[in-house]
């Protein structure tokens, strides 16, 4: 009989280049102006899983015991920094969502009351 190990998560390898080509960038809102504010949700919570990773993967290097030639303390500040600027536009896109959303029932309440009236 065959056993089942329980699945373990293996941390995305996000190499060290690309970090050092988009670090300049990570703190930057998207650029949605032609986005729904689902697809901008979406983008902004993918990026957070991102900046995640490779929070996890530097506080490895940093941490580990081996030479590391890749991420420094520095890198582990840009990237908390990051997390926390990515969570505000997550929290502002909610926010908008929501300040939609209310706006849209506010109108179908106006509406209804009018239909009620002139009925």
């Amino acid at each position: 009989m065959v056993s089942k190990n329980p699945a373990q998560s293996n941390p995305v390898d996000v190499s060290y280049e690309l970090y050092r080509e988009l670090a300049g960038e990570i703190c930057a809102p998207l650029d949605d102006f032609d986005l729904t504010i689902d697809l901008r949700y979406e983008l902004y919570t993918s990026k957070l899983t991102y900046l995640y990773n490779i929070q996890e993967q530097c506080f490895r290097c940093i941490n580990s015991q081996e030479e590391c030639n890749s991420y420094t303390q520095e890198d582990l500040v840009i990237i908390q920094n990051a997390i926390e600027v990515t969570k505000e536009f997550i929290r502002q896109t909610i926010r908008e969502s929501l300040q939609n959303g209310l706006t849209i029932a506010e109108k179908k309440a106006l509406d209804a009351s009018r239909n009620k009236y002139n009925s």
